[in-house]
């Protein structure tokens, strides 16, 4: 490959390289004018989630407003009701005399009681207008809510849309620097190979005249010497032509001295020639060489130009992939999100629905209670609201509290607990389980006063064999009296304060007459066996502050084989400390223990108030999980 070739091609190379690069620059400044648009856009649509949050903050205040109106409202609407009630009392009281004077305090009680109805109507009046405003309110939030949802949504969108832009702009304008370089680069390597075949031309232009000298010289020796024979021939004749040659020996030896004279001129000649062909070679074996050199520099530089643009295509093409692929995760996410909003959104509606359709059949049912009915009813039903409003009701009240409100009162402390039994020394409460597939712990509410603790007997679980434990004190009269503490307000604090604890020592001696639990039961946890393996637990509730943690428990050793009469007599103790024994109550349960599945099958149980233990050897009947003491169980204990 001749030098001119190389050069052309780094020419063609070079300019191909600025094209690229200008090419690379205009896209890089219109990607970077892009992303400013996007940028701009961005900063709005935040704009816009802003301006929809403060109107949303705004929003908040005003229902917070309405809401306490309401509530105001609401207040000044009892308070006339109950004023109303208490003058219908006070009339009907008053009209049941006979006396002139009772007329007239009738006729002025009727005066105010219409006044209180007209103070009454007021304020229902009112509390329906807030309550109207409130509920517009409330659909107003709910449509900034969307609406600043959309928004936020929107506004994340554009401002990743215009990162993504600026990343994409970077991109470009790296990748312009990179091509402006190559640019740079091709164009020092065509003025390199310019200079090369500058270079190279000038050499062989010297090394051409040179030889052009040589041949010259070359040339003129040769006809010196052809001119050298032709004389020494035309001597050498007129020598043999000559009888005496002595006369004509200077001559000739001239003439010898002249041809050796002209012989080594030509033989320096020929050597100069041959030392300007040598150089010659030389320097066109040296200008070959360049110019290979040239190209294979020329070829790997392009080599490495097109790894590096590859390499760079691969990275760009990677982290667009990445790019998709994250906004792809992300646009997973937000529609999972959304989907999880929607379907919670249709279980509230559903749940609406079904409130609705329940309040709408109950209220249907609703039928007015006539006033004689009312009057010779005993206790009326309420839900408890605060210890003022619930206070201010007659005693005759009952209060119905969920058991999540009891466990959440009884955690705020002590004067909490104290309210408790306060309120129920003059009031009546009934607890209730707040779901129908389980049961809670009857002792905390027993030991706060409440007078009914419900319970779902439809779960043969601990708790019913507590709540039959604690009626057997009066031989499951179905009533047992309350605790002293509970009814003298000075006692509350020994109690509270645990300064009485009850130590309890209980030694596990044997057992009698364990039957075996019912085949159904052991289909669940095993093979069923001749005999079983019985163990004993035993746990203590207790009514003190601590009924909120997990209550103590002793177990006995496993009796392997013998339901009949195991024998335990273990030298450790069963130890507890009650530290309310009024309301204590201690739990015994036997169970069988598989050793095949590691599980225990419940034989018989029974529940004893603290205040019913007793020092000494004693027996403890046992009931099954009916709590029944029929067929085999009629023996065990």
């Amino acid at each position: 490959m001749s030098s001119e070739t190389v050069a052309g091609t780094a020419d063609a190379e070079a300019q191909i390289s600025e094209q690229r690069a200008r090419d690379a620059e205009a896209r890089a400044a219109k990607a970077r004018s892009v992303a400013e648009e996007e940028r701009k856009l961005a900063e709005k649509e935040t704009k816009l989630e802003d301006n929809l949050d403060a109107q949303l903050v705004t929003a908040h205040k005003k229902l917070l407003e309405a809401k306490s109106s309401v509530a105001a409202a609401r207040e000044r609407a009892d308070e006339a009701v109950m004023r109303t009630e208490k003058l219908n009392d006070e009339i009907r009281e008053a009209k049941s005399s006979l006396s002139h004077q009772h007329n007239e305090d009738v006729e002025e009680k009727c005066e105010e009681r219409k006044f209180y109805i007209d103070q009454m109507e007021n304020a229902l009046t009112e509390k329906l207008s807030r309550e109207a405003k409130t509920r517009r309110l409330e659909n107003i939030i709910e449509d900034l809510k969307r609406k600043a949802k959309v928004q936020a949504k929107v506004a994340a969108a554009a401002r990743k849309q215009a990162d993504q832009s600026m990343s994409i702009a970077d991109q470009l304008e790296e990748h312009a620097l990179e091509e402006r370089e190559a640019a740079n680069l091709r164009q020092a390597a065509r003025t390199k190979a310019n200079l090369v075949v500058v270079s190279s031309d000038a050499v062989l232009t010297s090394t051409e005249t040179q030889l052009a000298e040589a041949e010259r010289a070359a040339s003129e020796a040769s006809d010196l010497a052809a001119e050298c024979r032709v004389k020494a021939d035309q001597l050498a004749r007129e020598v043999d032509a000559i009888e005496d040659p002595r006369t004509y020996e200077e001559n000739v030896n001239v003439a010898q001295k002249n041809r050796d004279i002209a012989f080594s001129v030509y033989e320096s000649a020929l050597e100069s020639k041959e030392e300007a062909d040598q150089r010659a070679a030389k320097a066109k074996q040296v200008h070959e060489t360049n110019c290979l050199k040239m190209s294979n520099l020329e070829r790997d530089a392009m080599a490495e130009l097109l790894q590096r643009e590859s390499a760079h295509q691969a990275e760009v093409m990677t982290m667009g992939a990445c790019e998709n692929a994250r906004a792809m995760s992300e646009r997973v996410a937000i529609n999972e999100d959304e989907c999880h909003e929607a379907m919670k959104f249709a279980a509230e509606k559903e749940r609406a629905l079904k409130f609705a359709l329940r309040y709408r059949e109950k209220k249907r049912r609703v039928q007015p209670i006539s006033p004689s009915m009312a009057n010779i009813t005993l206790i009326h039903s309420a839900k408890l609201r605060s210890w003022g409003k619930s206070k201010a009701l007659p005693s005759s009240t009952l209060h119905s509290v969920p058991e999540n409100m009891i466990v959440e009162r009884a955690e705020r402390g002590m004067e909490e607990w104290k309210s408790w039994v306060d309120f129920n020394r003059n009031h009546f409460t009934r607890t209730y389980p707040s779901s129908n597939a389980r049961n809670y712990n009857p002792v905390l509410p027993w030991a706060m006063g409440c007078q009914f603790v419900s319970l779902n007997f439809s779960s043969q679980d601990d708790f019913i064999l507590l709540n039959d434990g604690r009626f057997r004190a009066n031989g499951n009269q179905g009533y047992v009296l309350k605790p002293e503490y509970l009814c003298d307000n000075g006692l509350v604090e020994d109690v509270f304060n645990c300064n009485h604890p009850r130590k309890i020592n209980i030694r596990v001696l044997s057992g009698r007459c364990l039957p075996k639990p019912p085949a159904n039961i052991y289909s669940k946890s095993g093979p069923q066996r001749l005999s079983v393996n019985p163990i004993v637990r035993i746990t203590l509730y207790d009514g003190s502050p601590a009924t909120l943690l997990k209550p103590p428990t002793f177990s006995t050793h496993v009796i392997r084989d013998n339901g009949l009469n195991p024998v335990w007599n273990e030298e450790d103790l069963a130890t507890f400390e009650c530290l309310n024994p009024s309301v204590g109550i201690l739990l015994f349960k036997v169970y069988d223990h598989c050793e095949v599945t590691k599980t225990d099958v419940l034989i018989g149980a029974s529940a004893i108030p603290v205040t019913c233990m007793r020092e000494g050897f004693r027996c403890v009947s046992l009931y099954d999980s009916n709590n029944t003491r029929g067929g085999a169980m009629r023996f065990a204990s």
